[in-house]
C-alpha cells in the first residue's frame, strides 16, 4: 500500500488505495493526517481512504449566510453548494481515477465540527456519498435544525454515525451551548424517518480524542 498525495487548487489530499475493494473514505479534517495515519486506517477498516484539507473552514463548510460565532468573528458566507460541486465533480473523480476505480464505489464522508455540519447537509440533499460519520457537528449553526426537519430521509441506505462529547453543550457561548440539543432533535428526526443511525455521547469537549472518535465512526461504519 502506497500513501501519496495530490492537491486542487488550496486543497490538499493525502490518499491511500486499499487494493480489491469497492470502498472509498473520504475525511474532511480541519488539518494534514500523517501518511502512516491513513495507511493504518485505510487497512484497518479495509477501505481506501481520502483525507482532505485546507479548505476555507468557515465558509467552505457551511451551507448557507450566517452571523459569525463567537460574537465579533466574521459572518460565514455559506460557500458549501460552491464545495460540494468542486468535490464531487473535480476532487473525487480525479481521486478515484489515480485509485482505479472503475465502477461506482461505495463512498463515505466523514466530517469533524464545521465539516461534520457540512457532511448531513450534503446528505440530505444528494445520494453521492452512501455512508456518513459527524464528529461534534456543528449543529448549532443558525436555522438549520428547522431546515433539517424538512428534509426527507426516508429513502437513505446508508448507515449515519455521530457523536457530540459531553462537555460540549456545557460552552459558555450561547450558541455553542445549543448543540446538545439541537444534535438530539436531529438524531431524532433521522431515526424517525428510518435511518439507520448510531449516537454516542463520548467523553471530552469539542476537539479532544480525535485518533478515538474517528476509530470510533469507522468501526461503526464498517466493523458493525
Amino acid at each position: 500500500m502506497k500513501v501519496e498525495n495530490i492537491n486542487f487548487e488550496n486543497l490538499h489530499c493525502t490518499f491511500c488505495k486499499y487494493p480489491a475493494t469497492g470502498k472509498i473514505t473520504y475525511i474532511l479534517y480541519p488539518m494534514a493526517m500523517a501518511p502512516e495515519r491513513v495507511e493504518a486506517i485505510s487497512k484497518r477498516y479495509a477501505t481506501s481512504v481520502v483525507v482532505i484539507s485546507g479548505m476555507d473552514w468557515d465558509n467552505d463548510m457551511t451551507p448557507w449566510p450566517a452571523p459569525g460565532v463567537p460574537k465579533g468573528s466574521p459572518d460565514f458566507q455559506g460557500l458549501g453548494g460552491e464545495f460540494f460541486r468542486k468535490l464531487t465533480q473535480t476532487v473525487a473523480p480525479s481521486i478515484e481515477r489515480l485509485l482505479c476505480a472503475h465502477d461506482v464505489p461505495e463512498r463515505t464522508l466523514i466530517g469533524v465540527s464545521l465539516s461534520g455540519l457540512f457532511t448531513l447537509w450534503q446528505w440530505a440533499q444528494s445520494d453521492f456519498f452512501h455512508n456518513i460519520a459527524t464528529l461534534s457537528g456543528s449543529f448549532w449553526y443558525k436555522d438549520f435544525v428547522e431546515w433539517i426537519w424538512n428534509q426527507p430521509f426516508s429513502s437513505r441506505t446508508g448507515r449515519c454515525f455521530m457523536l457530540l462529547g459531553e462537555a460540549e453543550p456545557h460552552s459558555r457561548n450561547r450558541m455553542f451551548s445549543t448543540v446538545g440539543k439541537c444534535t438530539e432533535e436531529i438524531v431524532g428526526y433521522l431515526r424517525r424517518q428510518g435511518v439507520d443511525i448510531t449516537y454516542r455521547i463520548v467523553a471530552g469537549n469539542h476537539y479532544q480524542y480525535p485518533t478515538e472518535r474517528l476509530d470510533m465512526a469507522m468501526a461503526d461504519i464498517y466493523l458493525k
